[in-house]
Parts: structure tokens; C-alpha cells; sequence
């Protein structure tokens, strides 16, 4: 039952254009997100200076995740009080690709590292504006029996970004300023149908002024919720685990398998994983909202993203990493569909969501990959054996998470 002081869930369904809308605006973010974290900041610190690439490539990552979970609350909280009538999240969206794509455009043209440092920083700030705005969305606008279809449409498209930009990145544009000029640009355009076309509902009453970007600045209350927290420890610690492994692939390639094309065969593993990721996806997204249960699909997730990582420890071999793709494929795809819904599930106060959620999406972001990776290659004199352990390790402490949500089947 509902009050005054909080909003009934959204009923009335979405339609599919506003879905595949809604995946394109999250292909342009993903485009912006997935390809430096996977292979272009790899690149860049390789070419920059071949002798500390693992040290460039831990900094440049460090600093994207460090000013993302530091602007996402924030923006989140604003994104809460702002009653523009044009739409309190599509404002900030607009702005955040605006802002995220200006500066990622420059990113590959510079050379000196304090410069390419503080357009990271610009990039990172427009990518949290972003992240907030449309992961509300889903709690805005979505009934529960479409949350599964509508966090499939929020984890597919970052599959599509991430295989489709390697294409792009290894295979078509080979020159890195024109790569980060290219990916900059469709990152931007792509969003655009869904930011402009679509249309938001009115701001929930209370929020703040009328037409103001922040309305009321007094903190609202916040609202106790232990499954909240769990599903936040869940995706923070299983995203972690898993971009321990991915950030530094391309050097365990080219160190470790010692294959001719380093960058085609991380190609060759993405577009494994991309196939499998996709159908796992799509599949749990219909299924955990036919049967309205995330825990037991988020937790194979995880179980299967570990098993990858492990497969990579074990056996430091090209079959062994295609397995471990497929592997890592069909379970980061089942933890995209369903995690979104599940936290969107737990949100403990309808009008707080985008910070909320902003909450959960800053924590994910926390730098706790790189700290681990440079810690653990630096200690092992760079064993990628002991680097894969560590992934397990601190996957498993996301799926153990899972276990201790109550209120969510």
C-alpha cells in the first residue's frame, strides 16, 4: 500500500520501441564505457611508453573509476531534485553524453599523461550523469514483470559495444587518435533517438520546484534496507572480480599465449563471448521475469564468471581461454539481465531512486580492479596465474552476497 509520501511502482507497460530506444541510448554509453576499460586505454598506455604500460593503464583506469563514485552520488541526488518539464533524467543524460563525448574525442590526440588524466576526469564526469539518468528509468517507468526484459535491454547493448568496438578498435581503425575520435562520436549520435524522442512523466510531487535542475536541496530521509546493501555488495564485488581479469587481457595475450596478433585475439575471444553473452541475456531476462526470480540466475552468473577465471589460472592456454570466453560469456550475461532488475527491486524509496541506484552504480565503480592488479602483478612479478585467482576470489564474495537479499526470490 501507498502513501502520500511514497509513490505507487509504475503499471502502465512500456512499449518495444521505448525498449529498443532505451538499448541504444545504453549502446552509446556502453561504446564510451566497456572499450577504454577492455582494450583502448591498454593501447593508449602501450603506445604512450611500452616499459609502463601495466603502471599507465592502472592510473588511466584508476582515475575514470575514482571520479565516477565520487560524481555519481551527487549527480544522482541532483537528478532526484530536478523538475525541468522536459524531463528531470533526460537532462541530465543529454548533458552527461554531451560532456563525456567532447572529451573522449581528444583523449588519443594528446600525448602528455596529465593531459590525457584530466580529460579521463571530463569523460568519467559525463559518463556518471549518464549512468544516473537511465538506470532511473527503469525504476521510473518500468512495471516489475518488465524489468527483466528492460535489464536485458540495459546488459545487451554493452555486449554489442564492447564485440562491435573491438571490431572497430583492432580490425578496422588501427590508429588509436582516431579510434577514441570514432568511438566518441557514435557513442553520441546513437543515444540521441531515445534522449529526444521519448518522453519522461512528471516529476513525483514533493521532489522540488517546478522547473528548477535541483528543486529543494534538503536531504530527504534515507530508508533502511539490508537487501539494498547486499545487492549492492553483489554488483560491486562481482564487476570487480571480473574487470580484474578483462583490464589486463590484452597483456596476458601478448605475455602470456604469446600469440602473433595480440589485438586480433582478443577480438577472436570478444566475439565468442559476445555469442554467448547475448542469448544468456535475453534468455534470463524473459525467464526471471516469467518466473519473477533473480537470485538463483544472478548467482550462476557469478558462479559461471568465476569458473572463467579460473579456467584462465589453470590452464594458460589459447583452447583454455576460448573456453574461458565462452565460460564468462554466457555468465556476465545472465548477471546483466537479471542484477539491474534485482537492485531496481530493493530500491528502499521511491524518491530517491537515482540516487539509489546512483549509490549501487558508484560503488561498481569503486577502483578496486586496478588496485588489485597492479598490487598482484607487481607482487607475483607479474603471474596473470595469480591474477585470475584473485578474480575468482573476489567474484565468489559477490555470489556469496546474493545468499544474504531476503526480500527478493
Amino acid at each position: 500500500m501507498t502513501t502520500m509520501d511514497e509513490p505507487a511502482m509504475p503499471q502502465q507497460p512500456v512499449s518495444g520501441t521505448w525498449l529498443w530506444l532505451y538499448a541504444l541510448a545504453w549502446l552509446g554509453f556502453w561504446l564510451m564505457v566497456m572499450l577504454p576499460g577492455q582494450v583502448m586505454l591498454a593501447m593508449l598506455a602501450k603506445s604512450l611508453d611500452p616499459d609502463r604500460k601495466v603502471e599507465l593503464v592502472s592510473l588511466f583506469q584508476g582515475i575514470m573509476l575514482v571520479v565516477i563514485v565520487l560524481a555519481v552520488p551527487l549527480v544522482g541526488y541532483l537528478c532526484d531534485r530536478t523538475t525541468l518539464a522536459w524531463g528531470r533524467r533526460r537532462i541530465w543524460a543529454l548533458g552527461g553524453f554531451t560532456l563525456a563525448a567532447g572529451a573522449f574525442l581528444g583523449v588519443g590526440s594528446v600525448e602528455q599523461v596529465w593531459l590525457i588524466c584530466v580529460l579521463l576526469t571530463l569523460v568519467s564526469l559525463g559518463e556518471a550523469c549518464v549512468l544516473v539518468a537511465l538506470s532511473a528509468m527503469i525504476a521510473d517507468q518500468v512495471p516489475v514483470p518488465q524489468r527483466g526484459r528492460a535489464s536485458a535491454a540495459f546488459g545487451v547493448p554493452q555486449v554489442v559495444a564492447l564485440a562491435g568496438g573491438m571490431v572497430l578498435v583492432t580490425e578496422v581503425i588501427t590508429d588509436v587518435p582516431t579510434a577514441w575520435l570514432v568511438i566518441g562520436a557514435i557513442g553520441f549520435v546513437v543515444a540521441l533517438p531515445f534522449l529526444l524522442a521519448v518522453r519522461e512523466p512528471a516529476p513525483l510531487p514533493g521532489s522540488g520546484t517546478v522547473g528548477t535542475i535541483w528543486g529543494n536541496l534538503a536531504p530527504p530521509r534515507p530508508a533502511v534496507s539490508h537487501d539494498y546493501y547486499w545487492a549492492m555488495s553483489t554488483r560491486v564485488m562481482i564487476n570487480a572480480g571480473n574487470l580484474v581479469g578483462t583490464t589486463y587481457l590484452l597483456y596476458y595475450v601478448d605475455d602470456v599465449l604469446h600469440r602473433p596478433s595480440p589485438e586480433t585475439a582478443v577480438l577472436t575471444l570478444t566475439l565468442v563471448y559476445l555469442v554467448f553473452c547475448v542469448v544468456a541475456t535475453y534468455f534470463a531476462g524473459v525467464v526471471s521475469d516469467k518466473l519473477l526470480r533473480r537470485k538463483p540466475l544472478v548467482m550462476a552468473g557469478g558462479v559461471l564468471q568465476v569458473a572463467a577465471a579460473l579456467t584462465l589460472a589453470a590452464s594458460p592456454t589459447w583452447p583454455a581461454a576460448m573456453v574461458a570466453a565462452a565460460l564468462l560469456g554466457v555468465g556476465y550475461g545472465a548477471f546483466l539481465s537479471v542484477d539491474q532488475a534485482l537492485t531496481t527491486d530493493v530500491l528502499p524509496n521511491a524518491r530517491t531512486r537515482a540516487r539509489d541506484l546512483g549509490l549501487v552504480n558508484a560503488a561498481q565503480h569503486l577502483p578496486i580492479a586496478p588496485l588489485v592488479g597492479l598490487t598482484v602483478l607487481t607482487v607475483t612479478d607479474q603471474s596473470y596465474r595469480a591474477l585470475y585467482l584473485a578474480s575468482a576470489v573476489v567474484m565468489l564474495v559477490g555470489v556469496w552476497s546474493v545468499t544474504r537479499i531476503r526480500g527478493v526470490k
